[in-house]
């Protein structure tokens, strides 16, 4: 085996075990190890991890609070479980995308291979997508773009990509269908 295919393991096995965690002092204390075993790669790690998850957790927190606040049944700790949990799967998620190579990590399967490709190829159409829907905004607006402009033009390419996205799934489907991948 090689070394991005055991450390993809290594991965889905952390995640699934983090999953399971249900005490808050376990979880920090894998949250301070796996932030040594970053080493040079913490902050940008970090970073990424909390970009990802602020936005998700301040919504699903201030909704626990409210609703634990209206049934009073408020726990802090758990509200703290959470995020940490979040936070470490998130950490552990952005280590791996920086330091695993998923082509070399399925290499192992030619048909895995394929699939990752694709998924690839598609990840780097939409990410370009969102680009040149970005680059349109710049230049439609004089000045900078205020924010509901901008929440406007999230909605806006948010829908594009679900359209494009269950666009293509039928095209697969039906190409599926066609060759009698379907038949039972």
């Amino acid at each position: 085996m090689r070394r991005d295919t055991i450390a993809f393991a290594l991965y889905v096995a952390a995640v699934v075990v983090v999953t399971l965690i249900h005490h808050t002092a376990l979880l920090v204390l894998l949250l301070a190890a796996a932030l040594i075993a970053a080493g040079k790669d913490r902050a940008r790690a970090a970073a990424r991890a909390l970009r990802a998850m602020v936005v998700f957790n301040a919504v699903v927190s201030v909704s626990y609070i409210a609703v634990s606040a209206m049934r009073g049944d408020f726990s802090p700790g758990y509200l703290l479980l959470v995020n940490v949990r979040v936070f470490l799967l998130a950490f552990l998620t952005a280590l791996a995308a920086r330091r695993i190579n998923i082509l070399r990590a399925f290499s192992f399967s030619r048909t895995l291979s394929y699939v990752i490709v694709l998924a690839l190829g598609q990840l780097a159409a939409f990410r370009r997508l969102l680009g040149d829907f970005r680059l349109a905004l710049e230049s439609r607006t004089a000045r900078r773009a205020k924010l509901r402009d901008m929440y406007r033009q999230a909605a806006s390419s948010a829908s594009f990509f679900y359209l494009k996205a269950v666009d293509g799934a039928s095209e697969i489907t039906e190409g599926m269908k066609s060759r009698g991948f379907f038949d039972a």
